[in-house]
């Protein structure tokens, strides 16, 4: 993969994560109107989420430092180890 795919990849990873934060938080907020059950799952998978966004984080700001020769280039064909 090339750095650029890398970091595409990596920033959609990002939308999917804030999204589902989003729509965390949401539904936890109106267990009325989501139902106990559904809203109590959610609340449960703020932690979760909160986690994810900041290995994200993380990740991204590593990936941003590296240089682009680390990735390759995804147009040669590897060889299989061996």
């Amino acid at each position: 993969m090339k750095k650029q795919e890398v970091v595409d990849t990596i920033e959609q990873a990002g939308l999917n994560i804030h999204e589902l934060y989003s729509r965390a938080w949401s539904t936890a907020l109106y267990p009325t109107q989501y139902g106990w059950g559904t809203s109590i799952a959610w609340m449960a998978a703020i932690p979760v989420l909160s986690m994810a966004s900041f290995g994200h984080m993380v990740g991204n700001a590593v990936v941003q430092q590296l240089p682009p020769s680390v990735f390759g280039d995804s147009s040669k064909p590897t060889d299989p180890p061996g």
